[in-house]
């Protein structure tokens, strides 16, 4: 079973998760299709299918965030869900080298949370897997580069992921925000429709369907706002996790090139 889902993840081609940098949002076709999603709900809602209007009118919403970037998006949170890897190949890297890097220097945490090597000779050699990053690192130890050029390379392997993480979040945070907001839209609509019947023969009998609408509405606008937040809050937690990865290869970093350690790549 793990071998089989470890096929799928390398399956998926992951330029297809890299939102595009050439736009400057969503634009015209953000906002025609959640014109065209929220009519959809709207009439929806008007037959009293509050739920799967609900569901498109937060579709929409992402709609109008991402615009043609909603496929990747929802690409890759799927994908961020059920594996463990980073989106990005370059994050990968930082991923896999980092975890050898770890093994060769016997990095440690103190007291004070500061990374420590462990005992390490000048001009050692250690074995790294085989990937880009590595190649760079050799090259530039082997060129006698500085920490400064060295932090550059790597930050250049970092930021496509961490900019990717961070795109994602902020978009399910914005649906997360909104549904509460449109569930208390459909909340006043079932009030107004029941006090506007209210009379001497009215009848709780007759009161009940608007004040179900009413809470229903709430119920759901919630419970979508709680299945984006989570969706979010996937990328907020690997953000974190790249940012702590790319510390501890940053203080590795250092620990190579002070004590002038010679790359091996492994086969």
């Amino acid at each position: 079973m793990a071998e089989s889902n470890t096929k799928f993840f390398q399956a998926i081609k992951k330029r297809s998760l890299i939102v595009k940098q050439g736009g400057a949002g969503a634009g015209v076709t953000g906002l025609v299709g959640f014109t065209s999603l929220l009519a959809i709900g709207s009439i929806l809602f008007v037959t009293e299918n509050y739920f799967i209007s609900m569901l498109v009118i937060s579709v929409g919403l992402l709609i109008y965030v991402t615009g043609t970037d909603v496929g990747r998006v929802f690409l890759s949170a799927f994908t961020i869900f059920f594996s463990t890897r980073h989106l990005i190949p370059k994050a990968v890297y930082i991923q896999e080298t980092l975890a050898a890097l770890r093994e060769a220097l016997h990095f440690i945490r103190d007291s004070k949370g500061e990374i420590k090597s462990g005992p390490l000779q000048p001009g050692q050699s250690i074995s790294l897997p085989d990937n880009p990053l590595v190649k760079d690192i050799q090259r530039l130890l082997a060129e006698e580069k500085g920490f400064d050029y060295a932090e550059y390379v790597v930050h250049s392997y970092y930021v496509e992921c961490h900019e990717l993480y961070d795109y994602s979040s902020a978009n399910f945070d914005f649906v997360s925000v909104s549904m509460p907001i449109v569930g208390l839209m459909g909340t006043i609509l079932g009030l107004m429709s029941m006090f506007d019947n209210l009379g001497g023969d009215i009848t709780v009998e007759a009161l009940s369907p608007q004040l179900a609408m009413a809470l229903k509405n709430t119920l759901y606008g919630a419970f979508f706002a709680v299945v984006y937040k989570i969706m979010g809050s996937r990328f907020e937690q690997r953000i974190r996790a790249l940012d702590y990865d790319y510390e501890t290869f940053c203080r590795a970093l250092q620990v190579l090139i002070e004590n002038k350690v010679r790359i091996e790549i492994s086969q």
